[in-house]
This record gives C-alpha cells, structure tokens and sequence, in this order.
C-alpha cells in the first residue's frame, strides 16, 4: 500500500527509506522532519486509508517540512503539503521545496525563509487570496519573492505549472 502512494505520486526513485517510514496502527506513510544538521525533530503522516485526519503531525514541534540535501540552495518554493514540496525537489534542480504543512504562515516559517535569496509562493489554488497575502509579508525578509498561480495542486506535476515556475526560477 505504501509503494502504491509513493508510486502515484512519482516519489519512488528519488527518495531514500530513510526519508519514509510507515505508521502501521494509522495505516500512514510518514516523513520524518529533520533539521539542517540531519537530526529527526518531528514527523508527518498521511493516511492511507482516508482516515481523519488526512495529514497527522507526530508531535507538533516542527513548523515546516524541507527535503535537506548536502547542497546549500538559494531558491525556496512554498507549497502546502509534504508531497508538493517532494515533487519541486524532483522537478526543480537547485530548489527546495519548503511544505508549510497546511495554509498558514507564522514567524517560524518567515525567520527559515531569510536564507533564501528567492521564494515563490505557489500554494493550491483554492488559496490564491493566501498566496498573495504570503507574498507580500515574506517580502519584509527576502530580497526577490513572487507569487506564482498554479493551475493545480503541484503534486500532480502539470507541465504548465512546473515549467512556468522553472522559467520565474531561471
């Protein structure tokens, strides 16, 4: 059940089994949060099963969800939810894709945005009063932000939205 959720969403390839793991008394696949420094402070489940809640947080402590390599990147790109941030590390060379984990932003959100040179702000669609409200708070703390309107959520990898937001990257 697990392979068929990573598979739907294109996630196998690229990630290690130690970005995953599964929550067998929930039915949930979970992704670890781990800070800079590789260091497990939270986690994020989402059922498998339609069980509510669809996403779980584990204990709360995190306030964003970043997949961390070893390469330091100067582009961000805002999305809402764990996968959406997954598929802008698969999709998009040299950004990182920084899950917001729901549709508010608070300080914790705007003090680890400061490291960014450039953030785009794509959340669904469904918030785009959100997306241009975020834009214009983030600017208070980085140099280049835009907003950028998906046509869809960015899990679901349309051509127009993933190479609309390579070419506001460029």
């Amino acid at each position: 059940i697990i392979k068929a959720f990573m598979s739907r969403w294109g996630l196998l390839q690229n990630l290690s089994s130690s970005y995953i793991m599964y929550d067998v008394k929930d039915e949930r696949v979970v992704f670890p949060i781990r800070d800079e420094r590789g260091a497990l402070v939270d986690a994020i489940g989402r059922s498998l099963t339609g069980k509510q809640p669809k996403w779980l947080r584990y204990s709360g402590r995190a306030d964003y969800y970043v997949h961390h390599t070893l390469s330091k990147k100067k582009k961000a790109i805002i999305v809402e939810d764990v996968v959406s941030a997954l598929v802008v590390y698969d999709t998009i060379p040299d950004t990182d894709g920084v899950a917001i984990l729901g549709t508010s932003l608070n300080h914790a959100h705007k003090d680890f945005l400061c490291k960014y040179d450039t953030v785009v702000v794509a959340l669904d669609p469904d918030a785009k009063k959100k997306t241009i409200a975020y834009t214009k708070e983030i600017r208070n703390f980085v140099p280049d932000v835009v907003a950028f309107n998906l046509t869809d959520d960015i899990k679901y990898r349309r051509v127009t939205d993933i190479e609309g937001l390579k070419r506001i990257l460029i």
